[in-house]
């Protein structure tokens, strides 16, 4: 039995360590800027410098993936993980050029999702599972730094006791909340949370004490606990009143007073001063003076070493609208504190990625990570707008932990995994097709592959089967479809057959428990996007020309009335030009901020070396963070 730890219903110890390879979404190689060439791309990419890390799926699986790569390798690790309040906690965004505000019953994405139905043993488990595998990932003489409310933060120090060992903690540092004020209640006020530091080795762990600068210059008593004579130089004695000198047994002048603006002063009884040469050094860097009562007093230093309480600035931020943002300053210090520049800092709640942009401006080379597809396009965004920010990937673990999440959940038979998605979608299952799956409305839904996009051809087959079988129209829903998927194909299939079709994104909700309980699995509209190149010589623009959301009734009406043009919709884009069928490599983008609202619908003019035949791929994220493509063909000459 170990001497510290905390026990509930079930409790597993074994962790389960599921490797599973990453897929690379996008390479995002050049920061917010007007400039972009090919030479530059092959300069940052065609080589092995490291990149940073920006991983989109469920930390768990994230973290065991990495071990491969960094067991043991990561200097610091930030934990802000849900509270376990019972509350979701939505976003609240400014869309389109006007800053329409978006109301959280308007957001379709969660962000944090507080609640295990199953109750508390759940939650200790949960973050246990997670626990383990950070201190998996630290190095020797790296540390974590746990943030946390008063709701269950007993709880998971003893969590942190046992995993960690009780003789690796080293502080618990209270932070101030919000600027939020209850001016009556039933309860003290809440006002702080508190960040739980551990080390893997206390003994090796790296740690600079860092020091705050006073705000304003304040002033003590020159004199300080006990006594202490101070020798006289033979040609100073002169200087010292006869009564304030005495003449040890080798017959040294000593004293106890010392010489502070001409005059002599005697420290109070029981008290000593400063040495002499100390005392005429801060005189003249103007650090002693004589108060109105006559008393020599101190300047004290500029700056301060930093205690646990850091209630001086408030520990909340909002400056991406996401919820519980951790305020910069905080993560200035964990970071200061807990590592040197180039070390590697890790967070598995990216949230909004406060912990990624302030290792970013300091120095660090970082890995963060969140399930939450906003979340990653939030991150995506404040990264980019940080100037001279440097390469980073964005990365998933894709169709290999969907298909590691339907062997775990619903058994190894494909058929389960699609009457599950046909509950989400509140269809009827049928079995009597080849490619009709379901029933909702009179309409047939087919449930598209788990670990390969939904092609055209697959459609068509789809199509064919419900026209002959008598169905109204027929929703499509994927993970993915296929980059060359677009509206023109899409209006030409239903031409050709004369038959409705709707497109549907599967979102990975559907393997979050807390999700699927919740009711909040929405499977949004492919939306579909259109662009036009203009081209003089080898310089190409692109220009984006309109993008089609099918389902604008999924928007609020308050809202719908003022987001007045397609381009409201538009949060972000980017452009690859030279996609060649791999990794989306983001070479220029355009993207709202707080600051700069409107879009800038235009790219720059971009220039290729050699002639030749190239794909551009053009990506919008919209404003409920979902991706859509289109790809452009250019012949250079």
């Amino acid at each position: 039995m170990k001497d510290f730890g905390i026990y509930w219903k079930n409790k597993r110890e074994e962790v389960e360590r599921v490797e599973l390879p990453f897929q690379k979404i996008e390479t995002i190689n050049l920061p917010r800027s007007d400039i972009g060439t090919l030479d530059q791309f092959r300069d940052k990419t065609e080589n092995n410098e490291w990149k940073n890390r920006l991983i989109w799926g469920d930390n768990k699986y994230v973290m065991a993936s990495l071990l491969p790569e960094f067991r043991g390798k990561i200097k610091l690790i930030y934990a802000d993980p849900p509270f376990f309040t019972g509350t979701n906690m939505n976003i609240t965004l400014e869309v389109g050029d006007k800053g329409a505000v978006k109301e959280p019953s308007a957001i379709e994405e969660i962000a944090y999702r507080n609640m295990w139905k199953e109750g508390p043993s759940s939650f200790f488990q949960y973050m246990y599972d997670r626990f383990v595998l950070m201190k998996d990932l630290l190095s020797d003489d790296g540390s974590i730094w746990v943030r946390f409310d008063y709701h269950y933060s007993h709880y998971i120090k003893a969590i942190l006791d046992e995993i960690f060992g009780y003789e690796n903690f080293k502080n618990e540092i209270i932070v101030n909340k919000s600027v939020r004020m209850k001016t009556e209640g039933n309860k003290f006020i809440s006002w702080h949370d508190s960040i739980f530091l551990y080390y893997k080795d206390i003994e090796k762990g790296y740690f600079n004490h860092l020091k705050e600068q006073r705000a304003s210059e304040e002033w003590r008593s020159l004199d300080m606990d006990g006594e202490d004579y101070e020798i006289i130089p033979q040609d100073k004695i002169k200087l010292f009143s006869p009564e304030n000198v005495i003449y040890d047994e080798e017959g040294n002048a000593m004293t106890k007073v010392r010489i502070i603006a001409g005059k002599e002063f005697l420290p109070r009884t029981g008290r000593r001063f400063p040495k002499q040469h100390v005392i005429d050094e801060l005189e003249k860097l103007g650090r002693i003076r004589i108060n109105s009562n006559g008393n020599p007093q101190m300047m004290k230093p500029d700056s301060v070493y930093l205690t646990d309480d850091w209630t001086g600035k408030y520990g909340y931020s909002n400056s991406t609208g996401y919820p519980t943002e951790n305020a910069e300053w905080i993560l200035e210090r964990v970071i200061l504190t807990g590592t040197e520049r180039e070390d590697l800092v890790a967070d598995f709640f990216a949230g909004s990625g406060t912990t990624a942009a302030v290792a970013e401006k300091l120095g660090r080379r970082w890995i963060v990570a969140d399930i939450g597809r906003f979340s990653i396009h939030t991150i995506r965004k404040r990264l980019l707008d940080i100037p001279n920010c440097k390469p980073f990937e964005v990365l998933n673990l894709g169709k290999y932990e969907r298909k590691y999440w339907m062997d775990q959940n619903l058994g190894s038979v494909y058929r389960n995994y699609i009457d599950f998605i046909l509950q989400l979608y509140k269809t009827k299952p049928v079995y009597d097709y080849n490619n009709v799956h379901g029933i909702i409305s009179g309409k047939a839904v087919h449930v598209g592959p788990i670990d390969y996009p939904v092609t055209k051809g697959e459609v068509e087959e789809c199509l064919k089967e419900a026209k002959e079988n008598g169905f109204d129209s027929l929703d499509v829903l994927g993970w993915d479809f296929e980059m060359e998927f677009n509206d023109k194909i899409l209006k030409e299939l239903k031409e050709t057959y004369d038959f409705g079709i709707s497109l549907r994104i599967i979102p990975n909700e559907v393997m979050d428990k807390r999700a699927v309980d919740a009711g909040d699995v929405d499977f949004f509209e492919h939306a579909f996007l259109d662009g036009s190149l203009s081209v003089n010589g080898r310089k190409v623009r692109v220009k984006l020309e309109n993008f089609i959301i099918p389902n604008p009734e999924s928007i609020p009406e308050e809202l719908r009335d003022k987001m007045l043009k397609w381009s409201d919709f538009i949060d972000y884009w980017s452009v690859d030009w030279n996609y060649r069928d791999d990794t989306f490599h983001n070479e220029w983008q355009g993207f709202r901020t707080k600051k700069k609202k409107d879009l800038q619908l235009q790219s720059i003019e971009h220039t290729y070396d050699e002639p030749g035949t190239y794909k551009i791929v053009v990506k919008v994220i919209d404003v409920f963070g979902n991706d859509t493509t289109t790809v452009k063909e250019v012949k250079i000459k």
